[in-house]
């Protein structure tokens, strides 16, 4: 299992002394600026994290465990952009992280599917697919995520995207 020192110490810790954060640590930021900063952080830490997985000339491969390396690095993340906004305690300002949790919702998809036991694991769940909602992965994600996975075979694959495009 992947050190959780050495995760934070190599992803973490990097942002957290960048100067935007030390600059807010220091509550020198508004509540709506801090929220605004973590929300484009957020977001372009998931744009990073999904073109990696579904736009990377150079495939990644996963088998279990870097899945769930995967999904505890996206778990890094998401909760280190919502203790920024979390952080501003002192504040008479609502402090809502559900915008950077609704960001993630695609990346976690991704994490989802690569901790997949098999490909039609994915049926069970209720997203709703190519419906114009760019919180969720469309039905050609969906294939390029489980292509990912090194013990899936095509066959399947194809026959779980052809049941996710048939409803």
């Amino acid at each position: 299992m992947e050190d959780e020192e050495r995760l934070d110490a190599e992803m973490i810790a990097p942002i957290r002394r960048s100067q935007i954060f030390e600059e807010i640590g220091r509550d020198k930021c508004d509540g709506v600026v801090v929220l605004q900063m973590a929300e484009e952080m957020s977001l372009r830490s998931i744009e990073i994290i999904l073109s990696v997985l579904l736009k990377s000339e150079h495939c990644k491969e996963f088998n279990d465990w870097g899945a769930l390396l995967l999904s505890k690095q996206v778990r890094l993340l998401q909760n280190t952009f919502s203790s920024l906004v979390l952080g501003l305690g002192d504040t008479d300002e609502v402090c809502n992280t559900s915008t950077i949790l609704t960001q993630f919702n695609r990346a976690n998809q991704a994490v989802s599917i690569l901790q997949l036991e098999k490909p039609s694991d994915w049926l069970m769940f209720a997203y709703k697919v190519d419906g114009g909602d760019d919180t969720n992965l469309t039905a050609d994600e969906i294939k390029k995520v489980m292509s990912l996975r090194v013990d899936f075979s095509e066959e399947a694959i194809a026959t779980v995207c052809s049941q996710i495009s048939a409803n």
